[in-house]
């Protein structure tokens, strides 16, 4: 049964001649869309050549699945999520590196400074201070000490009358609770960034 294009929006036409294997309606998507979603994954990663690598892979990713799309959909959530996706396993493979993972956690750290409408950042500061507020209370002044007031661990045993190697024993407890109730209570998102190691203990 043939669709009457007439029916059809413009998006749901593009979308089905995509499907079809239409090479100028691929590239009439990528106008639309690449500038959209190299923003969106910018400001996920933060860096301008990972984002431009992340939208090519988008892009060669739904070029290659154009048979399976559903012309029906919302089809800039659909490239949001694919986008969303390859900037999760992008930071999941490099998150091993500790500098990535100290500029990471300082990220997380700072979005309370932004005004973005990110859903994204949302929840996970939202579980991230979740599991902050359920830390034993030394554990969560030490930490505190730590993330927010930038002490070191020579200070914060000083301060509190303690040694160096308790301090540092309960930032790596409080960060491995962290890890383990972000990945309960979050979504998958919030499960795959734990598990990815962001939260380590300096």
């Amino acid at each position: 049964m043939l669709t009457d294009q007439s029916d059809m929006s413009e998006n749901e036409v593009l979308l089905t001649k995509l499907r079809n294997g239409d090479e100028l309606a691929f590239a009439q998507i990528y106008n639309l869309y690449r500038s959209k979603m190299y923003i969106y994954a910018y400001n996920l990663c933060k860096s301008s050549e990972t984002a431009e690598e992340i939208v090519q892979e988008v892009f060669i990713r739904l070029w290659q699945k154009k048979a399976q799309i559903n012309t029906e959909l919302n089809f800039s959530a659909y490239l949001k999520k694919i986008t969303l996706n390859h900037v999760l396993n992008h930071l999941k493979k490099v998150a091993r590196e500790k500098s990535l993972q100290d500029e990471i956690f300082h990220y997380i750290e700072t979005i309370r400074n932004t005004t973005e409408d990110n859903l994204l950042e949302k929840e996970l500061l939202k579980t991230y201070d979740e599991a902050i507020e359920n830390l034993p209370p030394q554990k969560k002044i030490i930490y505190q000490m730590s993330r927010n007031e930038e002490m070191s661990h020579d200070q914060i045993a000083e301060k509190l009358n303690i040694s160096k190697n308790t301090v540092k024993n309960h930032m790596v407890e409080a960060t491995k609770f962290i890890r383990s109730y972000v990945s309960k209570h979050g979504s998958i998102v919030c499960f795959i960034i734990a598990s990815s190691n962001y939260f380590r203990p300096h």
